[in-house]
């Protein structure tokens, strides 16, 4: 009875200590994992200031591009992309893996249209007041001024969606914010709804 009481007691402890190692393991792993996480910001307020101006009096000027519409299908390997989903907005947007962390931010433009703003500190410059490092924006039922500024458009269960770029005029690094560009860029294809 005694050696049975000392095995028990040697079983339990050996299932505690494997229990805390576990748990130390899934610690390290998710810390790991949430480094190119991307963290949410959410806003709906219509003073944000839009990424696309309504303002015919806008100092800024984007060069009229015709979108490219794409279609389902997609060149990129859905295994190197991640996603990120847009609850406001009840979407999910993949980007390819690799360029690291990022916020976002969904917002109103004047006239009422949603649209979600990535961006991020590494492309912060000094050139612009207040630049938070804007590389791209989802745009969701672009009316058809802000049609113009986009670099793609996609319809999504009959919902018509735009991506936007950010221009190089404000970012201290235009290489990186090309990389990030292209990440969402690749992979717009990928837009699913909730």
């Amino acid at each position: 009875m005694v050696q049975t009481n000392g095995r028990k007691k040697l079983i339990i402890a050996s299932a505690v200590v494997a229990a805390v190692l576990l748990i130390v393991v899934a610690i390290v792993v998710i810390k790991n994992l949430s480094a190119d996480t991307p963290t949410e910001s959410t806003t709906t307020s219509k003073k944000d200031t839009p990424a696309i101006s309504e303002d015919s009096n806008s100092t800024d000027t984007a060069p009229t591009v015709e979108p490219e519409t794409t279609t389902p299908e997609t060149t990129v390997d859905p295994a190197q992309t991640a996603t990120v989903t847009i609850e406001p907005m009840a979407i999910t947007a993949a980007y390819v893996k690799g360029i690291g962390g990022f916020d976002y931010q969904v917002s109103r433009t004047p006239s009422g249209t949603k649209y979600v703003e990535f961006s991020s500190e590494k492309l912060v410059g000094t050139k612009c007041t207040n630049d938070k490092g804007p590389f791209a924006s989802i745009i969701e039922s672009p009316t058809s001024d802000e049609s113009t500024t986009l670099a793609k458009k996609t319809t999504v269960d009959k919902t018509d969606y735009g991506l936007s770029l950010a221009d190089a005029t404000c970012t201290s690094d235009a290489e990186l914010l090309k990389q990030y560009q292209d990440a969402f860029s690749s992979a717009f294809s990928l837009l699913k709804k909730m």
